[in-house]
């Protein structure tokens, strides 16, 4: 009983931020392993996908979201929706989006300058997406932008071993992957929006976000070219300029959610359906008006 004279005392954690990344990569959820080697044994071949899954197994989206949490604590968004953790099926998202939708050209050809069609992924989180989009054919350039730190710095160091080990001879080397990169920022910014509405393919899981923001981002994507793809998560595009043309329920970390897929039309053809909107309400209206009399 009493109070115990050698009180336990915990070492002072003096690692840079970087260091406590690189510890939790590589030892705290899962063993980083060695994938030439895992790769290299036994009688069959892994495929680039099975690379990538035992890549993705270091960070699992429970450990991530615990991360964003605790990146969180303390600040104003801390009880806010806005930036719940959640990510992707890998499985489902290639399939049914990628593979589907990604074979399109935004006018003006891939990217915009010919070096071929680009992704983008905005809040890129750990960077899955991006990485699945890398081992897609119809892609040259992937890339995400991520807000949070912690989150953005674990990406770039998956990136880095993800370059290494899963990407070679993940594709045909008539059609290499010529840039892939995750970055931290804000991509309302003018200096970053302008570079992503440049993209063929835009993926944005904005599933807890409110109408205001939705609303902005819809104002950014319609700088996007014609023929442009953008999926979002649950939440529609707030812009007449986008005709949404499927409706894909896909698996998620939480469960399975509607992604809608948007195409960016010709401003022609938006003024066209707007005008036609106009005429179909009017005349609705009309109908109405002579249905109470």
């Amino acid at each position: 009983a009493g109070t115990r004279a050698n009180a336990m005392v915990l070492p002072v954690d003096n690692r840079t931020e970087a260091q406590k990344l690189r510890s939790l990569v590589e030892n705290g959820v899962a063993k980083r392993f060695d994938l030439r080697a895992w790769s290299d044994k036994g009688c069959a071949q892994a495929t680039a996908v099975e690379r990538l899954e035992v890549l993705l197994e270091q960070v699992r989206p429970d450990v991530a979201k615990l991360i964003v949490l605790e990146e969180l604590e303390g600040t104003s968004e801390e009880d806010s929706d806005a930036l719940v953790y959640g990510e992707i099926d890998m499985h489902d998202f290639m399939t049914e989006l990628l593979e589907k939708y990604g074979g399109t050209s935004a006018e003006g050809g891939g990217g915009g300058d010919g070096t071929g069609r680009c992704f983008v992924d905005l809040g890129s989180g750990t960077g899955k997406a991006v990485m699945a989009a890398g081992l897609c054919r119809h892609f040259s350039h992937v890339w995400g932008i991520e807000l949070l730190p912690c989150t953005s710095a674990i990406a770039e160091l998956l990136i880095e071993d993800y370059v290494r080990d899963v990407l070679p001879g993940a594709r045909p080397a008539s059609n290499p992957l010529l840039s892939c990169a995750v970055e931290r920022g804000d991509f309302f910014q003018p200096e970053v929006s302008s570079r992503w509405t440049r993209a063929d393919f835009v993926f944005c899981n904005c599933v807890t976000w409110d109408q205001d923001t939705v609303d902005a981002l819809s104002d950014a994507a319609e700088r996007m070219r014609p023929g442009a793809i953008f999926v979002t998560v649950l939440c529609p595009l707030s812009s007449d300029k986008f005709e949404l043309v499927d409706e894909a329920e896909l698996k998620f970390s939480w469960g399975f959610v509607e992604a809608l897929v948007h195409r960016r039309m010709t401003d022609d053809a938006a003024a066209l359906g707007a005008m036609l909107g106009d005429s179909m309400s009017r005349m609705q209206g009309d109908d109405d008006m002579e249905h109470d009399g």
